[in-house]
């Protein structure tokens, strides 16, 4: 889903040319996040290439949509602390959380359910710091936003450094 027609084009090309075997089960429409209805099918919403800021609008809109057998799956470009303040704060559960790292860039993705049987989104990760790439992705997050100095970087920045000693 993108408001944008070209962004749409060129999405069901590569839809078209990809490896699914169920592309019937995928739908594209040419809309903006916010104005998405969920029909009965939707199990899996992925929102990606965007701001925390915009997901938070669109999930908002989803949220009274989601039954708990539904997912959100997200990617965050930027404002990734103001949106986990958000959602930490809604009724989605966290089932997953990884980091990864494509051409230089880090991409953190959260998988969320409407179910209170999985923990609040944390403010600031936890399975994020794990293993090398959590290392090498604590030391990115650190001089990002070492340069800030609002109330919520600097203590992002206390709770990194905590984690590192």
């Amino acid at each position: 889903m993108d408001p944008s027609q070209d962004v749409i084009r060129l999405l069901k090309e590569k839809v078209a040319a990809s490896y699914i075997t169920r592309k019937a089960f995928i739908e594209i429409h040419m809309k903006r996040g916010q104005d998405v209805i969920l029909g009965p099918n939707s199990k899996t919403v992925f929102i990606a290439g965007m701001g925390g800021k915009e997901i938070g609008g669109i999930i908002q809109n989803l949220i009274p949509q989601l039954t708990p057998a539904d997912r959100l799956v997200i990617s965050p470009h930027r404002n990734i602390l103001e949106l986990r303040q958000y959602l930490n704060s809604t009724e989605l559960g966290l089932v997953n959380e990884v980091v990864i790292k494509e051409e230089g860039q880090f991409y953190q993705i959260l998988c969320l359910v409407k179910c209170s049987e999985y923990p609040r989104v944390p403010l600031y990760g936890t399975k994020l710091w794990q293993g090398a790439m959590g290392v090498e992705y604590r030391g990115h997050q650190i001089r990002t936003f070492g340069i800030h100095q609002d109330e919520l970087s600097m203590a992002y920045i206390a709770y990194l450094t905590q984690i590192t000693n």
